[in-house]
């Protein structure tokens, strides 16, 4: 889960345990396992100036960028992530809500979400949305009843026919 965050985070096996527990229930937000996660690293290492804090503030956003990556997809991770993403700019928040959880997204808030992430990231970042956003636009002037995800499962479908060609 946190491996890569062996060298940073002291003692991260009982962090990661802390972790687990926080992410099986749904009452902890995704905030909060970051305190936690900066929380747990104030108190195992000895930070002198304000360098170090903000060295273990930006060691706890990337190591629950990390763990978006391994969220179970359903509707607590959803919400977890989309209050998160209140808070900070976690590309790794936006890219799972688009293409992990938008069975949980109405096509305009799945617009809206690829067009604010665009916004903050830019264009090269967000490359890869911008297939998703035309299929929503062109479902949202169609005025199809159609659900975002059949229609992505047919993009895919056929992108994947014409890699094989």
């Amino acid at each position: 889960m946190l491996k890569l965050f062996n060298g940073e985070i002291p003692e991260i096996d009982k962090l990661v345990v802390l972790i687990q527990k926080k992410i099986n229930s749904p009452r902890y937000t995704l905030e909060d396992i970051k305190d936690m996660i900066y929380d747990h690293i104030s108190k195992h290492k000895d930070l002198h100036d304000q360098t170090d804090y903000d060295k273990a503030e930006c060691t706890a956003f990337n190591a629950v960028n990390n763990l978006i990556n391994d969220l179970e997809v359903n509707l607590t991770n959803y919400k977890r992530i989309k209050d998160y993403l209140s808070s900070c700019h976690s590309f790794n928040g936006f890219n799972r809500l688009i293409f992990d959880f938008q069975m949980f997204l109405t096509k305009r808030e799945l617009l809206h979400l690829i067009d604010h992430g665009t916004i903050i990231f830019g264009t090269d970042k967000t490359r890869d949305w911008k297939p998703i956003k035309e299929i929503v636009l062109t479902l949202l002037k169609q005025d199809k009843a159609e659900k975002f995800t059949d229609a992505y499962q047919r993009y895919k479908s056929t992108q994947k026919k014409k890699s094989e060609k």
